[in-house]
Parts: structure tokens; sequence; C-alpha cells
């Protein structure tokens, strides 16, 4: 609420109760002269304008302005779809390692070699940085389980790995089947 909303609404709770200007400083201890400055246009001392409030039973609070609500709000919002984007991934991720170790062997590997094929394109035409393409190289590495059992592991760089995934044909395969 802006301060001349607070002195209008201040003004309205005075006159609905009836109260004159004296007899809210009577009750209130704050002087008449003041009450009459402060609904003319003048400034209050917080404490004395608590005080008016109190004397005629309003709520005095303190809130954000109503934008910096809003953008805090959208603020949490675009956290928690992040959020939701990261779990949606780990839950992909996780859902392929249990294919990797209950599919055939020979599935398994050409699915793996698969997504090698993919970290070998990235690599060849520097879609990746250095970095990203290492450590999906050791992801990689080894039998369908061995890959299934990295795919499951937490680690700093995970959330940031699963972000572009060389599994991206597997999971379009998983979609089209559901």
């Amino acid at each position: 609420m802006r301060y001349n909303e607070l002195r209008a609404e201040v003004r309205a709770a005075r006159r609905r109760r009836g109260l004159t200007q004296a007899e809210l400083s009577a009750r209130s201890g704050t002087s008449r002269v003041t009450i009459a400055r402060f609904e003319a246009g003048g400034d209050l001392r917080v404490g004395t304008l608590a005080g008016l409030c109190e004397a005629l039973d309003l709520e005095l609070t303190v809130a954000p302005k109503q934008e910096n609500a809003t953008a805090a709000l959208e603020t949490r919002l675009a956290r928690e779809r992040d959020r939701s984007r990261r779990e949606t991934r780990r839950y992909r991720h996780a859902r392929l390692a249990a294919r990797l170790l209950s599919s055939p062997r020979g599935e398994g590997c050409g699915l793996v070699e698969q997504a090698r094929r993919v970290v070998d394109r990235w690599e060849a035409e520097r879609l990746c940085s250095r970095h990203y393409v290492t450590r999906w190289r050791r992801i990689l590495r080894g039998s369908p389980a061995q890959v299934a059992a990295r795919l499951l592991e937490p680690g700093d760089w995970r959330d940031a790995l699963y972000q572009n995934s060389p599994w991206s044909f597997a999971f379009r395969r998983e979609a089209s089947t559901e």
C-alpha cells in the first residue's frame, strides 16, 4: 500500500468509527495537530503511525511492492521449472540404465556403441567442450552394465552432462513406443 493510500485508510477508519481527530488523539497518545497534518499530507514516524493503527484496530504490516512480489514469484517458478527439467533428465537416464541392464547383450552393446558414435561426432565437429566429451567417454567405457552403473552414479557434473546427452536417440525411440 502506498503512503497516500495508507493515509486515506487511516482517515477512513477514523471516520468509520465516528471519531474526531481529538478523540483519536486521546486514544493513541498522538497530538491532534500531528493527526491533522498527517491526514492533510504530512509524514509520520513509523512508531506514531503504529500507535494510530493500534487505536483504530488496523494492522500495520510491511510487504514487498507488488512488482517485487511478482518478480519473486516468477523467479521461484523459473527455479521450479529448472528443477523439474533436471529431475526429468535424471529419470530418463535412470530408465535408460535399467534398459541397458535388462536388455539382451547385443541390444545393450548396440545402444552403447551408438552413444559413443554421437560423442565421436561431438568431438569431430567440436559441438561440445573437450571436458564434456572426456566425461561422456568415461561414462560410456565398458560393458552395458558398467555404463548403466555410471549413469546412476551421483556426481558434480551429472546434471550438466544430462542437459546434452548422447542418448537422445534412445529417448526418442522410448517416447515413440510409449
